[in-house]
């Protein structure tokens, strides 16, 4: 029979490896919002180093997934967890899943940024549209930090503020779109496409985050939201956090 030392080594041993797998997905937010933020700002600023330094630090956010996706596979087959702990690490999975294809869009974006600036397009951004990029991007890395925050302190106000700002990432995503589109912006066709890549990727950022809240509800309430009405879904986990 174990003792009851053993006992509290192991639960212990449990949390530690819980407590580690949930700093790999906060250590890989960080590296994700950090590379988008850097992307978008390379094109902003024709930054040639810029936009490959994020290029560079890529593998940095696949060795985070990697690791990740080792302790979740580890914890399963040691620990075999109990149903909301399994809700927990089978969640972390899918979480870790989508950070690392957001990561991939921040990628995306510093190569448009590098094929503009092989050509003569300067500025890569025209004027008109430089703060209406910065304001997407920095919707869409808010929305994703506090969509990995729902689930880490298991805060089901913040997940639902998640579902909430779409609307804002859909504005900024609509006025961005509107600059580029305006004739005074004056972009060729292949300069004009590259941004509408960029303005893609970050919207497409931004839906990563409402898909990682979708998975922080499911930790803290056992309920699969995917595919619901999101104005009704709101109301109901509002009204169920306030009770």
């Amino acid at each position: 029979m174990r003792t009851t030392d053993d006992h509290h080594h192991i639960v212990r041993a449990y949390d530690l490896e819980l407590a580690h797998l949930r700093r790999l997905v906060v250590d890989m937010v960080s590296a994700v919002t950090q590379q988008t933020q850097e992307a978008v700002e390379a094109l902003a600023t024709n930054s040639d180093p810029l936009a490959r330094a994020v290029i560079d630090r890529d593998p940095e956010v696949d060795a985070l997934s990697l690791a990740a996706d080792e302790e979740v596979f580890r914890v399963i087959a040691k620990r075999q967890p109990t149903a909301i702990d399994l809700r927990l690490v089978l969640a972390t999975a899918r979480i870790v899943g989508e950070l690392e294809r957001a990561g991939d869009k921040a990628k995306r974006i510093a190569r448009q940024g590098l094929k503009l600036l092989e050509t003569d397009a300067r500025p890569l951004l025209p004027e008109r549209a430089v703060q209406p990029i910065r304001a997407l991007t920095e919707i869409a890395c808010e929305l994703l930090t506090q969509a990995v925050s729902g689930l880490i302190e298991g805060d089901l106000h913040k997940a639902v503020a998640v579902f909430q700002g779409t609307s804002r990432l859909s504005g900024a995503s609509e006025q961005l779109r509107g600059r580029l589109f305006d004739p005074a912006s004056g972009l060729s066709g292949d300069h004009f496409a590259s941004l509408l890549t960029v303005a893609h990727a970050l919207e497409r950022t931004g839906n990563h985050a409402n898909n990682i809240a979708e998975q922080a509800v499911y930790v803290i309430t056992g309920e699969d939201v995917r595919f619901r009405n999101r104005e009704l879904l709101i109301d109901r986990l509002l009204s169920q956090s306030d009770r």
